[in-house]
C-alpha cells in the first residue's frame, strides 16, 4: 500500500547539492539508486514525513546535482561527502536509508560513521554477492573502464541509454547520469559489502520483494542473515521500487526500527 498523495517538495541547494528537507523529528537521510533522484522517495516520503525529518539527496550526476559537485564514484569517498554535507546542514545524528545502488552507499555511511548513524534502512539493495542483474550481464561492470576512452565513451553512451530504457528506466536520461551509473556499478565491491556489514552497529531494516526483477530474494535473505541487529520487511510482490508500492508498510517498519511506531500507525493515511 501507499499513502493517498505523494510528497514531492521543491529542492534546496547547498554548495551545488540539490536536496529536499521536509518534516520534523529524527532525521532520515534518503539515498536513491542509479539512475535516480529525490523523486524516487515521493511515496515513502509521504509515509515518513509526518513523524521524521526526511532529507533526500540528488546524488552527484543525478537529478539536479551536477556531477562536478563530487565526481568520484568510490563509495567511501561519496559516503564522506554525504556526512560532510549533512554537517554543514547542522545534522550530526541521523538514520540513513538507501534504495538499490543507494543501499551500498548507505551501508558505507553506517559502517564508517557509527557515532552519527542511529539506524540503517536498505530497500531492494545489493547484497554480498552478484545479483541477477549483474549475473545476466557480467560485462556491465567492465564498461566503466571503456567509458574513460573518449572515442568509446561517445560510441557507448547511446547504447547504454537504450539499455536503461529497455530495462524500464525513464527516457531522456542525462549523459552524466548514464555514465556515472556505470562507474558506480564498477565501484561496487562485494568484499567491501561483507566488511561493512560486520562493522555496522546501528539497528538495521532490510526490505525486499520476492518479485524484484533486479535483486534475487535469496540475495536479500543472505544479506539480512549477515547482520547482528536486523529487522526484515518481506513482500510477495511490489517489484524493485518497493519504496513506492509498499511505502506504507515500509514506513511503519521504519517507525518500529526507530522507536516511533505508535505515531506512525495513527498518522499514515492508507491508499491503494
Amino acid at each position: 500500500m501507499k499513502p493517498s498523495t505523494p510528497s514531492d517538495p521543491s529542492r534546496s541547494r547547498l554548495n551545488g547539492l540539490a536536496y529536499t528537507d521536509v518534516g520534523d523529528g529524527p532525521v532520515i537521510v534518503a539515498l536513491h539508486g542509479c539512475p535516480g533522484s529525490v523523486r524516487d522517495w515521493r511515496w515513502l516520503g509521504a509515509a515518513l514525513e509526518p513523524n521524521f525529518r526526511v532529507i533526500r539527496f540528488d546524488l552527484p550526476g543525478f537529478g539536479e546535482t551536477p556531477l562536478s559537485v563530487m565526481p568520484d564514484a568510490d563509495f567511501a569517498v561519496r559516503a564522506q561527502w554525504i556526512v560532510d554535507s549533512l554537517a554543514e546542514m547542522g545534522v550530526t545524528e541521523f538514520a540513513v536509508m538507501g534504495h538499490s545502488a543507494g543501499g551500498p552507499l548507505a551501508l558505507e555511511v553506517a559502517a564508517g560513521h557509527p557515532e552519527r548513524v542511529m539506524g540503517l534502512i536498505l530497500i531492494g539493495a545489493p547484497g554480498l554477492r552478484p545479483h541477477r542483474a549483474i549475473r545476466k550481464k557480467p560485462a556491465i561492470r567492465r564498461i566503466s573502464r571503456l567509458l574513460r576512452v573518449p572515442v568509446l565513451r561517445t560510441l557507448l553512451t547511446p547504447m547504454l541509454r537504450a539499455g536503461f530504457e529497455s530495462a524500464g528506466f525513464p527516457t531522456g536520461l542525462p549523459t552524466d547520469s548514464i555514465r556515472q551509473s556505470m562507474h558506480i556499478i564498477h565501484a561496487l565491491s562485494f568484499e567491501r559489502q561483507r566488511e561493512n556489514v560486520a562493522r555496522v552497529r546501528a539497528p538495521t531494516l532490510i526490505a525486499w520483494t520476492e518479485d524484484d526483477q533486479f535483486i534475487d530474494q535469496d540475495i536479500s535473505e543472505e544479506l539480512a542473515d549477515a547482520f547482528s541487529n536486523v529487522e526484515c520487511a518481506r513482500f510477495a510482490d511490489g517489484g524493485h521500487y518497493l519504496q513506492k508500492t509498499r511505502s506504507t508498510e515500509i514506513g511503519q517498519a521504519v517507525g518500529v526500527l526507530l522507536g516511533v511506531e505508535a505515531a506512525m500507525e495513527s498518522s499514515i493515511p492508507n491508499g491503494v
